[in-house]
């Protein structure tokens, strides 16, 4: 056996070996509530799927649907029980009794019992997606305000509750918005969004802000610092405040205004481009791995560009360090091993704990990691979730991630917009926050 064929033979052997989840086709795995709330956000094909299945566990149960709460997106306790109560009807019984539906896991099964044949099955991109959307926790019709967001030290008080003193921990992002956590600031995705938007729909942006409707176009024209005067004149008038929110969560409710957020984020001069620089690495080092990146590694990479750091355009440094790795020992590493090795050489430069935390998730599925106890805590703290309660495994693997054009707005001349009266109405502290 050559050496690269006896790597491959290690690599599926060890995979294995560690004990994942091979279970394909009616079985496979899509969503397992365990212990953890899943939160998918309400607006999509899976809100529709809870609510078909509590109709039909009220219905094996004889009672209603109303007693596992709102088909709202956030995959719980509730719905465990309710695949459970399905389980005690035929032909469910049947059908799902011995696999992992009998402890409460959405299948692939299930779901196509469930719900109607156009609607397709949610696939490892858009489960990838909803673990970071899970993570950001804001939904398409929440945005936030992030001026002075963070207490006193001292005190334990926003600026918001009475402090004199404005404390932020992310100072130039102004607002965020949606399940990617778009801001406002040095980014600019709600801009990018909001464009793209109008672009495909003229009009969408005066039906959904009304009176703030030149508002929001002086907050795609302006400059970074023009965009902070705005938002800060609005942020610290409660009546403009509370319009602006209710106006946004009519914007984001609008399905056309979520096909452009997701554009915007899977384009190539945003995390589109991110991402393929994680899917041009694998390439690169898949004759040493002899295969693709796998569904966890996908999620992962989603993460990263969301929230990280990732490879730079330059990656032969990059390449060359993995390849030594990958071929120090005659045992392959693992998918999660790689991923730890990974994060070990891109560390984030912002929220370090919080990185550390969230890429815990795609380590925890690999029995050959053993991360430390602080790892853990950090871990458990911050979400606790696993990449398997998403049906995503490293046993399945993703050839490529779909990357869209930019959307043009790097090309728009921005200007001061910002009015006078607004430059006065935010407060000179809050112009210049500290750092908790």
């Amino acid at each position: 056996m050559g050496r690269w064929s006896l790597r491959i033979a290690t690599v599926i052997w060890m995979m294995g070996a560690a004990g994942i989840s091979h279970a394909t086709g009616h079985d496979q795995v899509l969503y397992y509530p365990d212990g953890r709330p899943l939160k998918l956000g309400k607006f999509g094909a899976v809100s529709g799927f809870q609510q078909a299945l509590y109709n039909a566990a009220a219905q094996c149960r004889g009672g209603s649907a109303s007693q596992y709460g709102k088909a709202d997106g956030v995959m719980g306790e509730n719905t465990r029980r309710a695949v459970m109560d399905v389980l005690t009807c035929s032909p469910f019984a049947d059908e799902h009794a011995q696999g992992p539906a009998s402890k409460g896991a959405i299948t692939v099964g299930m779901w196509r019992s469930l719900m109607p044949d156009h609607v397709p099955l949610p696939d490892a991109i858009e489960r990838a997606n909803q673990l970071t959307f899970a993570l950001e926790g804001t939904d398409y019709d929440r945005v936030m305000f992030n001026f002075c967001q963070s207490r006193n030290p001292r005190t334990g008080k926003t600026f918001a509750e009475g402090d004199r003193f404005c404390y932020s921990n992310d100072r130039k992002s102004y607002m965020t918005w949606g399940p990617r956590g778009a801001t406002a600031g040095h980014g600019a995705e709600i801009q990018q969004i909001m464009f793209r938007a109008e672009q495909r729909h003229p009009d969408i942006l005066k039906k959904a802000f009304g009176p703030e409707f030149e508002t929001v176009i002086r907050l795609i024209l302006g400059t970074e610092d023009s965009v902070a005067d705005i938002l800060c004149a609005a942020w610290i008038n409660p009546e403009r405040r509370e319009a602006l929110r209710a106006s946004f969560a009519r914007f984001g409710s609008m399905p056309e205004v979520q096909e452009a957020y997701r554009e915007v984020y899977d384009a190539a001069n945003a995390d589109g481009g991110k991402i393929r620089r994680f899917f041009r690495l694998y390439q690169e080092l898949k004759p040493l791995l002899g295969r693709d990146p796998t569904e966890i590694d996908l999620a992962f990479f989603i993460d990263r560009a969301t929230h990280g750091s990732t490879p730079p355009s330059d990656m032969s440094d990059l390449i060359g360090k993995m390849g030594r790795f990958i071929t120090r020992t005659r045992v392959a590493p693992t998918p999660g091993q790689l991923r730890m090795q990974l994060a070990a050489w891109l560390p984030s430069q912002h929220k370090f704990n919080d990185r550390l935390a969230r890429d815990a998730i795609f380590l925890i599925d690999d029995p050959k990691i053993t991360l430390s106890d602080a790892h853990k805590r950090m871990w458990q703290s911050r979400s606790g979730l696993k990449a398997s309660s998403f049906g995503l495994s490293d046993d399945r693997f993703v050839a490529d991630y779909p990357v869209l054009s930019s959307t043009g707005y790097q090309a728009v001349e921005r200007f001061d917009s910002a009015h006078p009266a607004e430059k006065q109405a935010c407060p000179a502290v809050v112009k210049k926050p500290q750092r908790p």
